[in-house]
């Protein structure tokens, strides 16, 4: 397995880091889009599982976070998010043009990821995997930080606020618990613009699940509390394509791919990504 790092230069002349994890002969290409406030070096399980099938794992930094340029945790719009994996997905394309291609969305990665595939004009895409997904917010989302960024986002948009997680919220292990605490690439905090953008992306995540035609898998822990557990039904009932596959795991949290049960999320979201490759 060879790991890369390199950057791209995403809108409004954002730099962006991204890095892949290639075996020697690539039969697939998987792109990772990861969650608020954390990086594309925490999905190193994934990368471990796949990457012995024979994918390349291509993984970018959104804006603000990571080792990627702007303010932290902080965007203009949630649109610019898409725009930047569109810009990544065709350096990755470009480099691998002969492979089937696959996206993997956590947490507010799968909220973009839901939002871009659904937008795209040619959904040119061998499946999608929604991790830790939803469309509403649930109780790990604080009402106040709900409310304050409802409130300033227009007069102080890039006013950081706390996010108001508990860091427990992510996984019953505590080892990952503490690594996420400790690593100096993770944030805690929150723009009121980037706060609102994600308030205001909720709504539509049914209407863009309606217009999916990739085969779509929803993977959620059974004590996620990030989003409503209402919302999930909906969502998986609003996709709109046949092949579609909701797994729930009975006693884990938000990370079900870091969680101490990890094996058979990992599994299943290997042998998904295996029978639509």
């Amino acid at each position: 397995m060879k790991n890369q790092e390199s950057t791209f230069e995403g809108i409004n002349q954002t730099t962006i880091f991204y890095q892949t994890w290639t075996p020697d002969d690539p039969k697939g290409l998987v792109m990772i889009i990861h969650g608020y406030g954390e990086h594309s070096g925490r999905y190193m399980n994934v990368v471990n599982t796949l990457v012995p099938e024979g994918y390349t794992i291509w993984a970018l930094d959104h804006r603000g976070h990571g080792r990627s340029a702007g303010r932290r945790c902080h965007v203009n719009r949630f649109s610019d998010y898409l725009e930047d994996v569109a810009i990544f997905e065709k350096i990755a394309r470009d480099t691998h043009p002969e492979l089937p291609v696959h996206i993997v969305g956590h947490s507010m990665g799968s909220l973009i990821a839901n939002h871009y595939v659904a937008s795209r004009t040619k959904q040119n895409y061998r499946s999608l995997t929604l991790s830790g997904t939803g469309a509403a917010t649930g109780p790990a989302i604080k009402g106040v930080t709900k409310l304050i960024s409802s409130l300033l986002s227009v007069v102080f948009p890039t006013l950081s606020i706390p996010s108001g997680l508990d860091p427990n919220f992510i996984s019953y292990d505590k080892k990952v618990v503490e690594a996420y605490i400790n690593d100096p690439l993770v944030e805690n905090k929150i723009t009121t613009r980037l706060g609102h953008e994600l308030m205001a992306s909720l709504p539509g995540m049914i209407p863009s699940a309606a217009r999916l035609k990739t085969p779509t898998m929803m993977q959620i822990g059974s004590e996620d509390e990030s989003f409503h557990p209402d919302s999930w039904d909906s969502l998986f009932e609003a996709i709109a394509v046949e092949d579609k596959v909701f797994r729930k795991y009975e006693g884990c949290r938000h990370e079900v791919y870091n969680e101490i049960k990890k094996d058979l999320p990992l599994n299943d979201l290997k042998d998904w990504i295996n029978r639509h490759n």
